[in-house]
């Protein structure tokens, strides 16, 4: 009878690449969510800002996160309120597969009164 001592060693660096990446895909969507629902605080409260009457500067100095992009644009009777952030990706390789996925942007539509 043959020892199959070595098989377990084997299937186990053949499993471990595969797993590693699936946990670094988790973590990196799981941040995604994370900065979109720190973004949709952040687009609430610049639309509270800007109908307190204050610019655009004004809430970026209010709001204070590093990176991150407000942009207001009045278009008739409507303002558009804009944030955006782009995150780097910790998942080798998975900026590659899946395109502007860390590209997070929130938008709301006001009208002017």
């Amino acid at each position: 009878m043959k020892s199959n001592k070595g098989q377990a060693l084997v299937e186990f660096v053949i499993i471990l690449p595969v797993a590693l990446i699936l946990l670094f895909c988790v973590i990196d969507f799981g941040r995604v969510i994370s900065l979109k629902s720190d973004l949709e605080n952040v687009a609430s409260d610049s639309v509270t800002f800007y109908q307190d009457g204050r610019t655009k500067e004004d809430i970026k100095r209010i709001i204070n996160m590093p990176d991150v992009t407000i942009d207001v644009k009045e278009e008739g009777e409507y303002t558009t309120i804009k944030v955006s952030k782009k995150i780097k990706p910790i998942t080798p390789g998975l900026s590659y597969m899946v395109k502007n996925v860390f590209d997070v942007n929130i938008s709301r539509v006001i009208k002017n009164e």
